[in-house]
């Protein structure tokens, strides 16, 4: 896939939409219940022609004509060898205690160890779409924040690694919390490098009175940064 030239889309929705949204997502589901409830009478005709009637008929025919996967199959997809090169600058550090097998937590190096302060998360995650199927990717790593985050505006944008490489992000900013969430997304094949930065508001206020980068920054660079090793 060739990428000329960065882009940049701004998107914005209040809590009034996120909430149609679940509304809609409410309706469609009782719509389908619905449909499967009415289905559950159906069956089938034996060689004898006996008609049998059979709940599980209708879920197996469902299951292999709707075009959606397996799980497991799906996940075979994800190449969980794939990985890449990354650095936090100077002045921040991994917080042992925070971190995980999965996830590597960094905080400035006077909070290391402390609680209730700016983050940048670094870690994985397999999907189930290509670096040509991005928008896919882009519609459901939103919609997934956007259910979880009703009273939070959400705004996204998207442009391109240094190597050329998809970089969505996605802000979720709830006026009711003292900080803001940030998710940066390193777009690969059926899997993202993912670097999700915590800002406290006042923490971030500091940094631009100080004249340095505040941890959005800094988690912004950290992506757009990012190198695959292999696959890319």
């Amino acid at each position: 896939m060739v990428m000329k030239r960065p882009i940049l889309t701004i998107r914005k929705i209040s809590a009034a939409q996120a909430a149609a949204a679940l509304g809609l997502a409410v309706c469609l589901s009782g719509c389908m219940g619905g449909v499967l409830q009415a289905e559950e009478a159906s069956g089938y005709y034996d060689e004898a022609g006996n008609w049998i009637e059979d709940s599980a008929y209708f879920e197996e025919s469902y299951s292999e004509n709707s075009g959606f996967e397996d799980a497991a199959a799906a996940d075979e997809t994800a190449d969980s060898s794939l990985t890449g090169t990354y650095s936090v600058e100077e002045g921040w550090s991994v917080d042992s205690d925070a971190s995980t097998s999965e996830k590597t937590v960094y905080k400035k190096d006077s909070c290391v160890g402390v609680e209730n302060t700016s983050t940048i998360t670094c870690s994985y995650m397999d999907t189930n779409y290509s670096v040509l199927e991005y928008e896919q990717l882009r519609d459901m790593l939103t919609n997934n924040l956007l259910y979880s985050n009703v009273n939070a505006q959400i705004s996204t944008s998207a442009i391109y690694t240094q190597e050329k490489d998809y970089l969505y992000i996605v802000i979720v900013d709830d006026s009711a919390q003292e900080y803001k969430d940030v998710y940066h997304y390193v777009v690969g094949d059926y899997r993202c490098f993912c670097v999700e930065v915590r800002e406290y508001r006042a923490e971030a206020d500091q940094a631009v009175a100080d004249g340095v980068k505040t941890p959005h920054e800094v988690g912004q660079t950290t992506a757009e940064e990012f190198t695959w090793t292999t696959g890319n």
